[in-house]
């Protein structure tokens, strides 16, 4: 029992949660219901003695006790029915609103450094996982937003296409782990690889992954420490020109120690460290494709408050074509019934 309470109590939304201030009035009018009862006490004293002056009463009024539980409670279920209580799934899909976004998760060695001050997330790939779920949380909170997910090193792999299935987008990013990243991201054997942080191919795979009918209403989160052995062949224009004629921001997020380089590796040994000056390919990309640059460094990345200030309210989709998403069922006159009766 218990177990279905909480499950029920987690699957009730409300349309309009701010109406819950309302429960405030409920003090405020048992303490206004005190002060009627004490006039209308010392309004009888003042004719006489209360039992004489109720003897004067040709047909008595009974007391109703209940009546101090009904009031009160009768104003509750009217204010969390004003609310919008919904549960359930209603018969009749909705269309979502909002905005389409592709998180970019670098997995490459690099990302491998521990130098985040996060003691649950110290590797970079860590933070930056936390900073793509924290993203994730603040999209599901408001809704109709669609998210998918590529993850690369020296190849890029689409691990979720755009959803509106918050709960698999979650899974698929909390299964991410940068020390065993997909053998697809590795490019062993491949000749035409140069570098293990692809930066182009990634964003290129992040841009084909949007829906081409939304232009305008789409971006793209790198999640990156900027660290790319072979920076002078310029590989990350590639990326930045498919995202700028596709009119797609990217919100470059640069996480590791930019001052302090660690060093990695046991057969080859190398050091990394945050990549972000102004001639590095994160700002760079996040400059050419108007998006923005997010400097997280050694902490997680809050990127649930900078897509809800900076990218929630830009232009959003106004149709989401076959990806309609169930809409629950509105509840309220379970509970505004019983109130008004």
């Amino acid at each position: 029992l218990l177990t279905d309470g909480r499950e029920f109590v987690a699957a009730v939304r409300l349309a309009r949660p701010g109406a819950l201030w309302l429960l405030v009035l409920l003090p405020a009018l048992g303490l206004l219901n005190r002060w009627a009862a004490g006039r209308r006490r010392r309004a009888v004293a003042a004719v006489g003695r209360p039992a004489a002056v109720a003897g004067q009463l040709t047909h008595p009024r009974p007391r109703r006790r209940w009546l101090g539980l009904a009031y009160p409670l009768a104003w509750a279920l009217l204010v969390l029915g004003i609310a919008g209580p919904r549960w359930g799934q209603s018969d009749e899909p909705g269309v979502a609103v909002g905005r389409d976004v592709v998180v970019v998760l670098d997995l490459s060695r690099s990302m491998l450094a521990e130098d985040m001050t996060d003691p649950k997330a110290k590797a970079r790939w860590e933070g930056a996982r936390a900073g793509a779920l924290d993203l994730l949380n603040a999209m599901e909170r408001r809704g109709g937003h669609r998210v998918g997910v590529v993850v690369f090193a020296a190849k890029p792999k689409l691990v979720c296409p755009l959803t509106t299935d918050y709960r698999h987008a979650s899974a698929v990013l909390e299964a991410v782990d940068g020390r065993f990243p997909p053998p697809e991201c590795r490019g062993a054997g491949d000749p035409g690889i140069t570098s293990g942080t692809r930066f182009g191919a990634a964003l290129v795979a992040a841009v084909e992954a949007h829906d081409p009918r939304f232009a305008g209403s789409q971006d793209i989160f790198l999640l990156s420490d900027g660290d790319d052995p072979e920076e002078a062949d310029r590989e990350w224009v590639r990326g930045a020109n498919a995202a700028r004629v596709a009119n797609v921001p990217v919100y470059c997020v640069g996480v590791g120690s930019p001052t302090e380089p660690t060093v990695l590796g046991e057969v080859e040994v190398f050091s990394t460290r945050l990549e972000e000056g102004d001639d590095k390919p994160l700002r760079r990309i996040a400059d050419e494709t108007l998006g923005g640059y997010v400097a997280a460094r050694t902490a997680a990345p809050r990127l649930g408050e900078f897509f809800l200030a900076r990218v929630e309210g830009q232009k959003p989709r106004t149709v989401v074509g076959d990806d309609q998403v169930p809409q629950p069922k509105d509840r309220y006159p379970w509970l505004l019934v019983p109130a008004l009766g």
